[in-house]
């Protein structure tokens, strides 16, 4: 059987990048980054890193490779015994994804996955993908983002959004949880439509849920990006339809429960509403978040947050409002840099987003 050689590599460095996100809840993008993940993981007490170190393995990689003892302290950060002992673990995933023919050596190569998306293989996705299903989360995980991968290169991405919308593992790995909020895969828009397809709100809770989800994320990036009448129609699919989304709050996930609840006010904003009604329904959104984020694990705090402040930002509210929102989460400010909370509401997005592996691709 083949073996891959224990190297801190790319793929290595990506995954311990992704652990810290996981851990400190926020990607290393800039030098106060590197400086409060500096002061956190002395604060743990496994050992000392410097922030032009942190600066150097995050962003100078190529030019300055890390010493062990930086490797060792990081690894330990993430409960692992020392840096082999993460890169022998993680040996054992990629043997187990390049035995699927996904490649983790070197993101120019393409892998089998690719070569069947661009070449129209159905038989052999619907069977890979439904052996998936049943695999490890992380497993489950990097599929999702070879997938991504796979589709930003490849022609054929119309087909397999045709193809592969219903599929149980797409939907909840691709669509759902690999969600790409820069819509970096071309005519992405048109793979959420797909996934509308088979969905119908009335159906379930299940269905709701999915209906709720799909046509949010539409409405969200029609509306970012400017495109109004699209963005109008889709407000009118999640508005107009007596949805009755209150009803459901208990039973709805928290990310499409606030993702529809917050961006009515982009709605309010669309048609023209008087000033009135929508500073009084930014009111009610505060309110919201009050009774919501005691109620809720700190994971689905940072949703909360992240959510209502990108709808803020993208919205003609005054300022005021962005502070009143950033007083009631200060406390979660504690763990990213202290320079954010104190900046314009639109820096703190980074910090506090969700969206999972696919949101650490470049």
């Amino acid at each position: 059987m083949s073996t891959i050689k224990p190297q801190f590599d790319q793929f290595t460095l990506d995954r311990l990048k992704f652990e810290l996100l996981k851990k400190i809840g926020w990607s290393v993008s800039t030098k106060p980054d590197c400086a409060k993940l500096s002061i956190i993981i002395v604060e743990s007490g496994i050992g000392y890193i410097s922030e032009s170190t942190l600066y150097r393995l995050f962003f100078q990689f190529e030019k300055h490779r890390p010493y062990k003892s930086t490797l060792n302290i990081l690894c330990q950060f993430l409960d692992y015994k020392d840096s082999n002992d993460f890169v022998e673990k993680l040996a054992e995933s990629r043997l187990q994804l390049h035995a699927s023919g996904i490649n983790t050596l070197a993101n120019q190569y393409n892998g089998l996955l690719f070569y069947c998306i661009e070449h129209t293989s159905k038989t052999p996705l619907i069977e890979f993908f439904e052996e998936t299903y049943e695999l490890p989360h992380q497993f489950k995980e990097d599929v999702s983002v070879a997938i991504f991968d796979s589709l930003v290169k490849t022609t054929q991405y119309d087909w397999f959004f045709k193809e592969f919308a219903s599929q149980s593992y797409v939907r909840e790995y691709f669509f759902e949880r690999g969600h790409d909020t820069k819509f970096r895969i071309k005519n992405y828009d048109q793979a959420y439509f797909k996934y509308l397809e088979s969905v119908r709100a009335d159906k379930d809770i299940q269905h709701f849920q999915d209906y709720i989800f799909g046509n949010s994320v539409l409405f969200r990036h029609y509306y970012i990006s400017q495109k109004s009448n699209q963005a109008l129609e889709q407000a009118n699919v999640l508005y107009n339809k007596n949805l009755n989304v209150d009803a459901h709050q208990n039973e709805l996930h928290i990310w499409p429960f606030i993702r529809y609840t917050a961006y009515k006010l982009w709605y309010l904003e669309i048609t023209n509403a008087k000033l009135v009604e929508i500073e009084g329904y930014a009111r009610y959104l505060l309110d919201l978040c009050q009774q919501l984020k005691v109620k809720v694990s700190k994971d689905d705090q940072k949703i909360l947050f992240h959510t209502v402040a990108e709808t803020f930002v993208h919205s003609s509210l005054p300022e005021s409002y962005h502070w009143t929102l950033k007083t009631l989460f200060k406390s979660a400010f504690v763990s990213v840099p202290e320079v954010i909370y104190n900046k314009h509401l639109k820096y703190s997005l980074p910090y506090f987003d969700q969206n999972g592996a696919i949101n650490s691709r470049p």
